[in-house]
This record gives structure tokens, C-alpha cells and sequence, in this order.
């Protein structure tokens, strides 16, 4: 279980890799962020992307801007899939699974 303190994440993109037409290779592009990880307490919902419910572990909180096409969060060696990344005027909140 990750503790609830200020952490230093890794956000996961993946890349694909094409060369005159043909896919070459796919990888994934890391970013480090700094934030807060809350794991989550009880049942919590939230909608996903596809307009599915879909309950969560947990929230990172973190002043880093959106990274679009971000996929996974890693904290403390534990790995979670970002089902949806909010911004707001002074933060973000990543909902993570």
C-alpha cells in the first residue's frame, strides 16, 4: 500500500514507431511528476473515457499540466492505469485503477 505523503511519479505514454508505412516499433515515453497520492476509502466511482463506471484506488494530485495520451502512473513500484486526468485552475487529479 502506498502511504498517503508527497511522492515523485512516473506517468507512461506509449509511442508508436512507423517508417514509411510500416510499424517499426512501440514504446512507452516516461515523465517524472511530483504530487500526492490518496489511496482511495470505500467504494468510489467515477466514469470513464468509454462513459463506463468504474471504481478507483485512488487519487494523485499533482500542479503538473495534462499529458495527453497518458496511460499509467507509477508509484512506489506499484503500477496504476489513469482512467481519467481532471485540471483545474491550480491542479490536476488523476483517477487512478
Amino acid at each position: 500500500m502506498v502511504v498517503r505523503h508527497p511522492h515523485t511519479a512516473t506517468v507512461s505514454v506509449p509511442t508508436t514507431t512507423v517508417t514509411d508505412g510500416e510499424f517499426v516499433s512501440e514504446s512507452d515515453v516516461d515523465t517524472l511528476i511530483k504530487g500526492r497520492f490518496e489511496p482511495s476509502e470505500g467504494a468510489t466511482r467515477v466514469k470513464d473515457p468509454d462513459g463506463e463506471y468504474t471504481d478507483i484506488t485512488g487519487k494523485f494530485f499533482t500542479k503538473s499540466a495534462k499529458i495527453d495520451g497518458a496511460k499509467t502512473l507509477t508509484v512506489n513500484g506499484e503500477t496504476f492505469r489513469i482512467i481519467r486526468w481532471n485540471e483545474y485552475q491550480t491542479y490536476s487529479e488523476l483517477c487512478l485503477d
